[in-house]
């Protein structure tokens, strides 16, 4: 079983495309699942856990598109209905229904969604099976081959960003109501960057609603190596208020990620200035 995907996973070269917990051999799963619990798991779920364990696949700008749980999460809704979380699709969580579960047996997978609970399939295996097409389909024909291929490793111009990037110190000084934000810059680097890439997510996600995160892309042009300046940035998507907004720093970029990360934004044009 997941033949299909664990083939996937050898082919594809882009790193950190496909993350999952182990490939050497079957995972000891009452290690990390409640005996209780694993009793009741379907077949297909506990063959996938006891394989590759949790899972993130497709990744996709910041993030994973699927996402399979290991332990599954156990939670009680606002009706009292009893469920157990064991992954998400894009933003949509999926579930077991606790009601519907017996030993030995798959039993229907089911996403929340703004009407409710939807059932997406009749078992986890058929679930996976159907969403991670629906990932793969989310790519265009060059992207999947960019993917399948790997990207071209950093130039030295590119490595040398890498490097500045991370000696870039920041902190908030004002978040209004308006969404508009002033941000205090420190270059500590020997060169000047087009943008700082920071991230952003929401910190208040209900039952039903996993984290919200996003990029934001500071313009430090006018930032001089050794100096400091203050940056204001209106953020647009309603969904980030100074209420439940957290700013972070992210990971050092991927060749995968080139465009992803605005701090290579002017390099592709030869205007990024060197001092």
């Amino acid at each position: 079983m997941y033949k299909w995907l664990e083939k996937e996973i050898n082919e594809i070269r882009a790193i950190k495309f496909h993350v999952v917990e182990t490939l050497a051999e079957e995972l000891d799963i009452t290690k990390t699942i409640q005996s209780d619990i694993c009793s009741l798991l379907p077949p297909s779920y506990i063959a996938f856990i006891s394989k590759f364990g949790g899972a993130k696949l497709y990744k996709k700008n910041n993030y994973y598109q699927v996402g399979v749980l290991n332990p599954p999460q156990a939670k009680i809704l606002k009706s009292g209905e009893q469920v157990l979380c064991i992954g998400h699709f894009d933003d949509l969580e999926a579930y077991f229904k606790y009601s519907l579960l017996i030993p030995g047996e798959e039993s229907p997978v089911y996403e929340w969604t703004d009407e409710g609970f939807e059932k997406i399939a009749d078992s986890f295996s058929e679930w996976l099976t159907i969403r991670c097409e629906d990932a793969r389909n989310a790519y265009t024909e060059k992207e999947w081959k960019e993917i399948l291929n790997g990207s071209l490793p950093f130039t030295s111009e590119e490595e040398e960003i890498v490097r500045a990037r991370n000696k870039f110190k920041w902190r908030v000084v004002e978040f209004d109501e308006n969404r508009n934000l002033k941000i205090v810059v420190k270059n500590n680097s020997n060169i000047i960057l087009p943008y700082l890439t920071l991230g952003m997510r929401t910190t208040d996600p209900t039952e039903s609603r996993r984290i919200w995160e996003s990029g934001l892309y500071l313009n430090v042009s006018n930032i001089k190596p050794g100096q400091e300046g203050v940056v204001e940035h209106h953020i647009h998507q309603n969904l980030f208020t100074p209420i439940n907004t957290e700013l972070f720093q992210v990971s050092d970029p991927l060749p995968e990620e080139r465009d992803k990360y605005w701090e290579f934004q002017k390099l592709r044009t030869a205007e990024v200035s060197k001092i």
